[in-house]
């Protein structure tokens, strides 16, 4: 879980008792060899003023109870990453996408057999995001204690404070997914839990090339327009990656998207959308990077925009889904969002059928409701 600026003081009398850092190979293999089979994992982490998480402690839990790794160390990590990559180690986290984030940074890896407690319980409640304090008191009838969640994870030494804090947030997760696997398994649920979180870690990770995607009102770009949008951020993206500094920090997106909407810049242009010194600085590589936009032979073709008349069906289709939320007890966000409800209703009038993330179990639960709205309503 991440960590931000620092909130306790700098002495702590009780520090000097709690439980020590691994900090060597050899400690770290031993402690691991001694987890079990199914091993709880949490990361913190800094990034304030960075780009990439500076990783600097794991939690383990397990058989053996918890360990806490120093990823500060002067060490290989082998064993860490031979956990990770072991088919056979099931490995549980909540909520998982930046401690794997971390992981990918620290050990350039991707877990496997890795199972997500958050998720898993939003097919069992209907709850979409639960926090992990929260899984602890549901399953376990546990309050855990309110802590400051933002903290300085790289000094050393770190407080017992600290230190309890980072056991608490791992010490549980192996008991919730043994109690979560049972109800999935009781609830003929577990093949829908394993199918998505495969299509989660399944997920290819950003590119400089296509982040532009994630930025706000893309979907009415020309293909144009697009092609310069996707050269404007992904020169953003590699300077602030090559300089380590958060992209936001580096350039916003607002200034890229509204460079990106016109035909043609010039310096005036830039220093309209960006303080003074930052216009002088950049405009060079924002008008290299916006011709090559305009030069691409390849833009990227826009996306099929709703008409007036999809409307309807896209009211439709989420009746469909707060139905069957309802029924089956679930988040209506677990089964489909607006902007998948929206995707539906393009891709069946433009191809026919459904789009991808309907396939599988949600095809069990919604493909046929979802058709036959969509064919009454052609």
């Amino acid at each position: 879980m991440d960590g931000g600026p620092l909130t306790e003081g700098p002495g702590d009398t009780a520090a000097a008792s709690a439980p020590k850092l691994i900090a060597d190979d050899a400690a770290l293999a031993a402690r691991i060899a001694g987890l079990g089979a199914t091993v709880g994992v949490d990361t913190e982490f800094m990034r304030v003023r960075t780009f990439y998480p500076i990783p600097a402690l794991y939690q383990l839990a397990g058989d053996d109870g918890v360990a806490l790794v120093d990823a500060q160390a002067e060490a290989t990590f082998e064993s860490l990453a031979a956990l990770f990559l072991d088919p056979d180690r099931t490995k549980v986290m909540h909520s998982c996408s930046e401690d794997l984030e971390v992981i990918a940074r620290h050990l350039e890896l991707r877990p496997v057999a890795l199972v997500d407690t958050q998720l898993a319980h939003a097919f069992l409640q209907p709850e979409h995001g639960a926090s992990y304090a929260s899984l602890v008191e549901h399953y376990l009838g546990i309050a855990l204690p309110k802590h400051e969640t933002r903290s300085d994870w790289l000094r050393r030494p770190l407080s017992a404070q600290q230190l309890q804090y980072a056991e608490e947030d791992a010490v549980y997760l192996c008991a919730i997914w043994q109690r979560q696997r049972d109800a999935l398994a009781s609830s003929g649920r577990l093949a829908w839990f394993t199918e998505e979180m495969g299509r989660t870690l399944a997920a290819p990770p950003s590119t400089p090339e296509t982040w532009y995607r994630t930025l706000k009102g893309v979907s009415r770009f020309t293909a144009r327009q697009l092609a310069v949008l996707r050269s404007l951020v992904a020169w953003r993206e590699r300077e602030a990656r090559r300089r380590d500094l958060p992209r936001s920090w580096f350039m916003r997106d607002e200034p890229l998207l509204a460079l990106a909407r016109r035909a043609a810049i010039d310096k005036d242009a830039i220093h309209a959308v960006l303080p003074k010194k930052v216009a002088d600085r950049r405009a060079g590589a924002l008008l290299t990077a916006h011709q090559q936009g305009l030069n691409d032979p390849n833009p990227p073709e826009p996306p099929p925009a709703l008409r007036r008349a999809d409307g309807e069906r896209v009211r439709l289709l989420r009746k469909v889904v707060q139905r069957e939320a309802e029924r089956l007890g679930v988040a209506p966000a677990l089964l489909a969002r607006r902007r998948d409800v929206e995707a539906a209703v393009i891709r069946y009038r433009t191809e026919g059928e459904l789009p991808a993330p309907f396939q599988g179990w949600r095809e069990a639960v919604l493909g046929a409701a979802f058709r036959e709205r969509l064919a009454s309503s052609a």
